[in-house]
C-alpha cells in the first residue's frame, strides 16, 4: 500500500536564486510520502529542511543521515522542484519502510532447543532484516547443528514479507539427517609414554556413540586432568576438529602435548600438599615457573600470617632427562609476635593518629590480636603513614624501610619505622586561568585546595578531575585542564595554577531512536534527560542510559554520540536498544510448616505468575501471581506498574492481594490494595508514598467458639486504610555480601477512619546499619527501633496484629523463637494479657468422654497438674506482639573456604506494650533480651544460606498458668478461671535461613 501525508507545507517570501541548481533556493515547502505507517512527529523532528531556508547540501545530507540512522527505512529519496516561478523549490521526502523481522521460526529436525538457535543467528525477532544476515544465519545454525553431531545438515532459509505490517516472516528449514557417530579417535601430537587407549579410557565420548561437541571438548579436559594427575602438569588436550569419515561417521581430532614430567622435592613440607595446592593454582593453565613463584610468595605470606615470621620458602626447578625437577623447601621457623612498635621522627603528628592508620599490632587478646607480622603488611602500613604525610602538607616527608629487631624475649619482636617530617608547606596562593566562558562563583565551589590549609598534592588532582567534570558536563567536551605547583625555597609554601584549555562548545542535536519494535519511540524520549539545544553532557547521557535501565524493558541500551557539526556544533545522539522479552511466566511448588497451626500444619503448594512488563510498548507492565495450597490457603496478587509517570522521575505501583494465611491457631484472610509513588535520588537514595487499604479477618468462624479468648489476640475483623513516607539510603559496597559502607531506612504510616475502616493508629520505625571491614573479617552492626501510638476510644481494635511489632527468629534475634520474644506478665493474673506482648499460657478444655486427654501426653506437666488428666491442652507460647520494639545486632564475619564463612554474633531485642514502656535496659522483667551464637555460612548464587546456632545469654524458667474459659448451658462465656500451672526453660536454638539478617 502507498499513501503520501503533508508534514508542512509554508509559504516563504519570494527571493532570487541565489544559485545554480536546487542548492542556495528558498524552501517553499517540506513535505514527505512513506509507503506505510510513520510517526509524523519523529519525521518532523528528523528532518533538518526548514521552509523559508535556503536548500543547502549540509541540511539535505543530515536529514538523510537521521531518517537511515534510525533503522526504519530502507531508502531515502528527497525530491527538490522549482516552484512555478522560479523563485524556489518545494521538497519532498520519499520515505520506503523496512521490513522487520517478526516472526523468527524454526522448522527444525534436530535437538536443539529454540533458545540455542535465536542465539545462533546473527539477528533476533524484531531486528530489521538483512538479506546478507540471512545467510549468515544459516551457516551459523549449520555449524551449531554439526556440533550436536548433524554433519550433514542442510539449512535452508525462507522469507515472507507481510507488505501491510511491514514484517518479514522468517522460517529456517533445518533438515538435520541422521546423527553421526564416533568412528575413532585421532591424537595430533605424541602421546608417550602414554598410550593412545590410556586417554581414551578417561574419556566418555565411545565409538558408536552419537558425535556432540560438548561431551568432547568435556573428554579433552578429562585427559588433561588425566595427564596432570600423573605429574605432567604442563601436558595439554584440545579439541581442534570433528572429521567426518565414512557417511554417518565422524572423528574427534585432539592436539595433545605431555611435555616433561613435573616431579617435585620438598623439604619442611609433605610432597603430597605441594603437588595438590599447586595443582589448584594451575586450574587448566599450562605449568611455568611464575606459578611457582606465586606458590612460594603465597606460602611464606601464609606462614608469617600464622606467627612465623622469619620462615623461608625457597625452590629450585633442575632439567633432567624427560623431567623437570621442581624442589620446594620450607624452614617455618619459631613462631613471634610483635611486642612494640615504636615510631621515630613523629614530631608534629601524634604517635596514636599514626597507629591508627597500622594494620600491624602488637600482640594483645588471643584470637583477638594475636600480633602477626607480615612484611607485606608492614610495607603498607609504612605506605598510608607516607600518605598521611603527603597529603597533609608534608610533601616532602620520607618514611624509611621498616626495622625489626629482638625483643624482650625470644618470641617477641620490636617493629621500627623512622619518619623524616620535614617542612609542612601551606597554600599560599591558588590561581585559575583560561576558563574564559565559565562562571568563576561555580568553579571556585569546585576546588578544595584553598589558601591558607596544608598542601595536599591529591587534592590538586581531584581538583582537576572536578574541573575536567564540569566542563565536559556543560558542553566543553574538548576542554582539558592541567594543574602545576610548586614549593617556596624552604618548602613552607606552595603555589598551585590551574589551566583550563576550554577549546569549542557543544550542545545536543536530534535524539535518534533506533532498535526498538515494540515501545513507542516517543515513550524513550520521553526519559531522555536533556533538550535539543541543551549543553551537551556526557552525566546526561548516563542518566538517561540509567532511566532506560531501570524500565526493565530493554536488554541493552547504548548511546552513541556524533561527532559535532562544524557549523552549529550540534551532536546527535543515536539512543540505540534492544527489547528483552515482553512476557514471562514463573511456576514453581514450595512447601509451608506451620507447626502452630489447628490444620494443616503440612501444607505443600503451587505457585504461578505471568509478568507482560512493556504493555502496549508504553512500558507498563502488569502481573498476576498466584500460589495455591491444598489447605486452601495462599495467595493472589495483580500488579501495575508505570516505571514513570510523572516526567521522568516517579514511579506508580499498584496491586491488588487476597490472601489467607496462618498465625498459629487462626487462619487470617487478607483483602485489598496498595498504592505506591517512589523516586530514585541518584544512585542512593530512594523515597517513597504508600497508600494501602485492607480487610482483615478470621477465616474460621465455625471454630472460634473454641478458642473466643484468642480473638482479643487475633484481631476480630477489621478494615484498614493507611498513608505513609518511607526512605531507604544506601552506601553499601555491595547488595548481597555487604562488605563496607552502610544504609539508613525509615518509614511512617496513618492508619485513618475511611468508609468502613475503623483501625486507628500512626506507626513510625528506622534501621541503621554499618559495615566496617577488619582484614580479611567484616564487623556489621545494626540498630533499628519502632513504636505504634494508636488513638480513638475503639483502641482493642484499633492497630491489627500484622501491624504490631515482634522480636525472635533469624532477623532480630537468634536465640528465641520466631516472633515470640517478648514480656510474659505476671503469672496468677488472669487479666494481665494487657501487659504482655508473648502469651505463655496453656489453654485446656475437658473431654468430652472424661478420658484422658491431650494433656496426659506431656509427663512432666502432668506432674505439676495430675487433676488435669483430662483435659485437652493447648500450650503456649502465643504471638502477641507489641507497640515498642527495639533490636541491637552486631556480628563478626569471617572466610573460612571459598564461599564457606563463619560467624559470631550477639543480638539484644524486646517488644514492649507501649512505645512508652521501652526501656534502655539490658535483662530485667523489661528489659533488652540477649542472645549470642555462632554461625556457618554458603554463599550461594542468591546470597548467603547460615546455618546458625543461638543461645540466651541469661535462660530463665518462665512461669505460666493454666486457664480454662468457663460457659454456661448455652455456651456463652461466663470467664475464665485458673486450673493450675506451669514453667518452660529457654535453650539454645538452630536456625536455618536464607540472606543475612541485616
Amino acid at each position: 500500500m502507498r499513501f503520501a501525508l503533508l508534514v508542512a507545507v509554508l509559504a516563504a517570501p519570494a527571493a532570487p536564486a541565489r544559485a545554480q541548481g536546487a542548492f542556495g533556493l528558498p524552501v517553499a515547502s517540506v513535505a514527505y510520502t512513506t509507503d506505510g505507517p510513520v510517526n509524523a512527529e519523529e519525521i518532523e523532528g528528523l528532518v533538518e529542511i526548514r521552509a523559508g531556508q535556503p536548500l543547502t547540501e549540509t541540511a539535505t545530507g543530515a536529514t538523510i543521515r537521521n531518517l537511515f540512522a534510525t533503522e526504519r527505512f530502507s531508502d531515502v529519496r528527497i525530491e527538490a522542484t522549482p516552484t512555478p516561478a522560479g523563485e524556489g523549490v518545494t521538497v519532498v521526502v520519499h520515505l520506503f519502510r523496512s521490513f522487520r523481522v517478526r516472526p523468527l521460526r524454526f522448522d527444525d529436525g534436530v535437538s536443539l532447543s529454540r533458545e540455542e538457535m535465536r542465539r545462533a543467528v546473527p539477528f533476533s525477532e524484531g531486528s530489521v532484516f538483512r538479506a546478507d544476515e540471512l545467510e549468515e544465519g544459516a551457516a551459523a545454525l549449520k555449524r551449531r547443528a554439526a556440533s550436536e553431531g548433524y554433519v550433514d545438515a542442510e539449512v535452508s532459509p525462507e522469507v515472507d514479507f507481510d507488505r501491510e505490517a511491514f514484517e518479514a516472516r522468517v522460517t529456517y528449514v533445518i533438515d538435520g539427517g541422521k546423527p553421526a557417530r564416533v568412528t575413532r579417535t585421532l591424537f595430533d601430537g605424541e602421546t608417550a609414554p602414554f598410550t593412545p587407549d590410556q586417554l581414551l579410557r578417561k574419556a566418555r565420548l565411545d565409538p558408536g556413540d552419537r558425535y556432540r561437541e560438548s561431551r568432547a571438548r568435556r573428554d579433552a579436559e578429562r585427559m588433561t586432568e588425566f595427564l596432570h594427575d600423573r605429574g605432567y602438569l604442563e601436558g595439554m588436550v584440545e579439541l581442534i576438529a570433528a572429521q567426518p569419515t565414512e557417511p554417518g561417521g565422524v572423528m574427534p581430532v585432539y592436539r595433545i602435548a605431555v611435555g616433561p614430567e613435573v616431579v617435585f622435592q620438598t623439604r619442611g613440607v609433605k610432597e603430597r600438599k605441594v603437588r595438590r595446592e599447586l595443582h589448584d593454582i594451575i586450574e587448566g593453565q599450562r605449568f611455568e615457573e611464575d606459578i611457582v613463584l606465586q606458590y612460594v610468595e603465597e606460602r611464606q605470606r601464609e606462614l608469617q600470617r600464622k606467627g612465623h615470621y622469619r620462615a623461608k620458602v625457597d625452590y629450585e626447578i633442575a632439567q633432567a632427562p624427560g623431567k623437570r625437577i621442581v624442589t620446594i623447601a620450607v624452614d617455618e621457623g619459631d613462631k613471634y609476635a610483635v611486642e612494640e612498635i615504636r615510631l621515630t621522627g613523629n614530631d608534629a603528628v601524634p604517635t596514636d593518629d599514626l597507629r591508627r592508620l597500622m594494620v600491624t599490632r602488637e600482640k594483645g587478646l588471643p584470637f583477638i590480636r594475636p600480633g602477626r607480622l607480615v612484611d607485606e603488611v608492614l610495607r603498607e602500613d609504612a605506605s598510608a603513614i607516607l600518605g598521611y604525610y603527603q597529603t597533609r602538607g608534608w610533601v616532602n616527608a620520607e618514611v624509611e624501610e621498616p626495622s625489626v629487631v629482638e625483643g624482650s624475649s625470644p618470641d617477641r619482636l620490636v617493629v621500627g619505622i623512622s619518619i623524616a617530617e620535614g617542612p609542612r608547606a601551606i597554600v599560599g596562593s591558588r590561581v585559575l586561568v583560561g576558563a574564559d566562558h565559565a562562571v568563576p562563583e561555580e568553579l571556585e565551589r569546585l576546588l578544595r585546595i584553598e589558601p591558607g590549609e596544608p598542601f595536599n598534592p591529591n587534592r590538586v588532582r581531584q581538583d582537576v578531575s572536578s574541573l575536567v567534570t564540569h566542563f565536559h558536563d556543560t558542553g566543553w567536551r574538548d576542554a582539558s585542564v592541567t594543574s602545576r605547583w610548586t614549593l617556596s625555597v624552604d618548602a613552607a609554601t606552595a603555589e598551585v595554577v590551574y589551566r583550563v584549555e576550554e577549546g569549542q562548545r557543544s550542545f545536543f542535536g536530534k535524539t535518534i531512536v533506533r532498535g526498538n519494535t515494540t515501545t513507542e519511540s516517543e515513550r524513550i524520549r520521553r526519559l531522555v534527560s536533556w533538550d535539543e539545544g541543551d549543553a551537551f553532557s556526557e552525566r546526561e547521557l548516563l542518566q538517561t542510559q540509567r532511566n532506560l535501565s531501570r524500565t526493565g524493558v530493554f536488554r541493552r541500551v547504548e548511546l552513541e554520540p556524533q561527532p559535532p557539526d562544524p557549523e552549529t556544533r550540534e551532536r546527535n545522539v543515536e539512543l540505540a536498544v534492544e527489547e528483552g522479552r515482553s512476557r514471562s511466566l514463573l511456576y514453581g511448588i514450595g512447601y509451608l510448616y506451620a507447626p502452630d497451626a489447628r490444620e494443616n500444619q503440612h501444607d505443600p503448594y503451587l505457585a504461578l505468575g505471568y509478568t507482560h512488563n512493556n504493555l502496549f510498548g508504553s512500558m507498563r507492565s502488569i502481573g498476576a501471581e498466584v500460589q495455591a495450597a491444598i489447605s486452601g490457603r495462599g495467595r493472589l496478587q495483580l500488579s501495575y506498574r508505570q516505571p514513570f509517570i510523572f516526567g521522568r522521575d516517579v514511579t506508580l505501583t499498584s496491586f491488588l492481594f487476597a490472601s489467607r494465611e496462618p498465625i498459629q491457631q487462626i487462619d487470617i484472610e487478607r483483602l485489598g490494595f496498595v498504592t505506591e509513588l517512589s523516586r530514585l535520588f541518584g544512585r542512593s537514595l530512594r523515597t517513597a508514598l504508600r497508600y494501602e487499604y485492607q480487610r482483615i479477618e478470621p477465616a474460621n468462624p465455625e471454630d472460634l467458639s473454641d478458642i473466643e479468648s484468642e480473638l482479643r489476640r487475633f484481631d476480630q475483623p477489621i478494615e484498614q486504610s493507611t498513608i505513609g513516607p518511607n526512605a531507604f539510603y544506601d552506601r553499601r559496597d555491595d547488595v548481597i555480601d555487604p562488605h563496607e559502607g552502610y544504609y539508613l531506612t525509615a518509614a511512617a504510616k496513618y492508619a485513618f477512619p475511611l468508609f468502613e475502616a475503623r483501625a486507628r493508629y500512626g506507626k513510625v520505625s528506622a534501621q541503621g546499619v554499618y559495615f566496617q571491614p577488619l582484614g580479611g573479617t567484616v564487623f556489621a552492626i545494626s540498630a533499628r527501633g519502632g513504636g505504634v501510638f494508636p488513638y480513638g476510644a475503639d483502641e482493642e481494635v484499633s492497630v491489627p496484629i500484622a501491624e504490631r511489632f515482634f522480636a525472635g527468629g533469624p532477623s532480630t534475634n537468634r536465640a528465641f523463637q520466631t516472633d515470640l520474644l517478648g514480656i510474659p506478665g505476671l503469672p496468677g493474673r488472669v487479666d494481665r494479657l494487657g501487659e504482655a506482648t508473648v502469651d505463655y499460657d496453656t489453654r485446656v478444655r475437658p473431654t468430652e468422654e472424661g478420658e484422658p486427654g491431650s494433656c496426659a501426653g506431656s509427663t512432666r506437666f502432668i506432674e505439676d497438674n495430675p487433676g488435669l488428666v483430662n483435659f485437652d491442652c493447648d500450650f503456649g507460647p502465643r504471638i502477641l506482639g507489641g507497640n515498642g520494639f527495639m533490636a541491637i545486632n552486631a556480628e563478626i564475619r569471617f572466610p573460612i573456604a571459598g564461599p564457606i564463612g563463619g560467624t559470631l554474633f550477639y543480638d539484644a531485642s524486646q517488644v514492649w506494650p507501649a512505645f512508652s514502656d521501652i526501656r534502655f535496659s539490658l535483662e530485667g522483667d523489661d528489659g533488652l533480651r540477649q542472645g549470642y551464637g555462632v554461625g556457618l555460612r554458603y554463599m550461594s548464587p542468591i546470597g548467603p544460606i547460615r546455618a546458625e546456632y543461638a543461645w540466651p545469654l541469661k535462660p530463665r524458667t518462665i512461669r505460666f498458668d493454666v486457664t480454662e474459659t468457663v460457659r454456661d448451658e448455652e455456651g456463652n462465656v461466663l470467664g475464665t478461671v485458673i486450673r493450675g500451672a506451669g514453667e518452660t526453660s529457654e535453650s539454645g536454638r538452630f536456625i536455618l535461613s536464607i540472606g543475612y539478617p541485616f
